[in-house]
């Protein structure tokens, strides 16, 4: 029992060229679950397009894309990344405006996919975007979730003629709205207590 809490527990400093991945510092626990996320989603990925009719670069690309975006999900939700973006409103701004990337590479491998991933990418970033001017943290989750499910409610209206591609977007909706734009380590509670014990002093 106690070998699986240190497990849990046990600090691991993050390289400064790793910290926009994992924070400053992230855990042994984390960081399995974002291998084995991001492995699984690459395994995937490579299995259902190893005989596609695309060229071996565009796979290579597409492999990489997936291990982003599968580890992305959950590292997003640790403690290390969450904490490393809550410091600077600035940086998350950066984050998701970095991401425009993504869906132009998914556009360049899949150009038949060109309205459905540009309708899908523009929804998501404008939702993150959102989800960041939030300041209550309980508003913030709620309305992450409700502008989640709509765009995964888009997703399915829009016609795709790959069904991992429509995968691959209703991913990086979950990534970039619920994931990274929400602040899962803070509550309105405990921000509260903080301002009441700063004025008081």
């Amino acid at each position: 029992m106690k070998s699986k809490q240190k497990f849990q527990i046990q600090k691991i400093e993050v390289h400064k060229f790793l910290r926009e991945l994992f924070g400053r510092e992230t855990t042994t626990f984390d960081l399995l679950a974002i291998i084995i996320s991001s492995g699984s989603f690459a395994g995937l990925i490579l299995m259902i397009k190893w005989n596609a009719d695309i060229t071996v670069i565009k796979k290579i690309i597409l492999t990489i894309l997936a291990l982003d975006i599968g580890g992305g999900i959950v590292a997003n939700f640790t403690t290390g990344t969450n904490i490393y973006y809550a410091e600077s409103l600035r940086k998350r701004y950066i984050f998701v405006l970095f991401h425009l990337l993504q869906p132009s590479i998914l556009i360049w491998i899949f150009p038949s996919e060109l309205i459905a991933i540009l309708g899908v990418s523009l929804f998501t970033l404008t939702s993150s975007i959102i989800v960041l001017r939030i300041k209550k943290h309980y508003n913030q989750r709620i309305i992450a979730v409700t502008l989640l499910l709509l765009s995964i409610f888009l997703s399915t209206l829009l016609n795709y003629t790959d069904p991992l591609t429509k995968m691959i977007m209703q991913l990086f909706s979950i990534k970039l709205i619920l994931a990274f734009s929400v602040n899962w380590d803070s509550t309105d509670k405990t921000e509260t207590t903080t301002e009441n014990k700063t004025t008081t002093r």
